[in-house]
C-alpha cells in the first residue's frame, strides 16, 4: 500500500542518515580531527551492528523486518553520500 510504502522510504532515509552516528561512550578512542572516519563500529549484538551497517541493501533488510517484504521492482538510493562521519 502507498503508506506502508511512504514509511519504507522515510525509514530507509533516516538510515542512510543516522547509520554514521556511534554513540560516544561506545567508543574506545574517539577521532581527534573533525572529518576522521571512527573504527569499524561491531555492535554489542546483531541487531545493533545492522543498523550501523553502510550497507544499502542492509537497510532494505531492516525496512523488511519492520513492514514486510519490499515489492518486485523496488530500489532506493539514498540522497546524500556524507565524507565524514557525525
Amino acid at each position: 500500500s502507498q503508506g506502508v510504502e511512504a514509511t519504507r522510504k522515510f525509514l530507509l532515509e533516516w538510515l542512510s542518515f543516522t547509520h554514521r552516528y556511534i554513540p560516544h561512550g561506545i567508543l574506545v578512542e574517539p577521532p581527534q580531527r573533525i572529518n576522521q572516519r571512527p573504527p569499524k563500529y561491531v555492535g554489542r549484538d546483531e541487531m545493533e551492528t545492522l543498523l550501523s551497517s553502510a550497507n544499502v541493501c542492509d537497510w532494505v533488510k531492516i525496512s523488511e523486518m519492520f513492514l514486510g517484504p519490499v515489492p518486485d521492482n523496488f530500489e532506493f538510493l539514498p540522497k546524500h553520500k556524507a565524507n565524514s562521519w557525525g
